[in-house]
């Protein structure tokens, strides 16, 4: 029985790395937040729905052909408090970029609740170098 219940999971991972769910903008439920860790490079904005309109753009990053992102919210009936605890997110916005599933870069905002868009968006843009530069080495 065991064995059938991992089978599947991992049919179920194939399955869900063809998905559109890869393209999504939204963490929609806890399984995809788990499925994360197997991606390579992905980029997640943590924010309250209270604090929204202090998110970053992410479409200003463009198509990103290696690197997934995805806006998630800290109050989400879902997963919004298992992430929250999770990543220790202790300001919002919160940006974590994650390389196989380790967070290898976190950028948080301070007590005004806003981050430098621009800088960030520059810095993301220079830790995806990063990790494109590893798959080399």
């Amino acid at each position: 029985m065991i064995k059938y219940y991992w089978q599947f999971g991992v049919l179920f991972g194939l399955l869900l790395s063809q998905s559109p769910l890869l393209s999504q903008t939204k963490l929609e439920n806890l399984q995809q937040v788990q499925f994360l860790s197997q991606n390579e490079c992905v980029i997640v904005q943590i924010n309250a729905d209270w604090n929204i309109s202090a998110s970053i753009d992410l479409d200003a990053l463009g198509t990103l052909k290696n690197c997934n992102w995805f806006n998630a919210s800290i109050d989400d009936a879902d997963y919004g408090s298992i992430i929250a605890e999770e990543w220790k997110v202790t300001s919002v916005p919160t940006i974590i970029m994650f390389e196989y599933g380790k967070e290898i870069k976190r950028f948080e905002a301070g007590l005004s609740f806003q981050l430098d868009e621009e800088n960030i968006i520059r810095l993301i843009n220079k830790e995806i170098d990063k990790i494109m530069l590893r798959r080399f080495e």
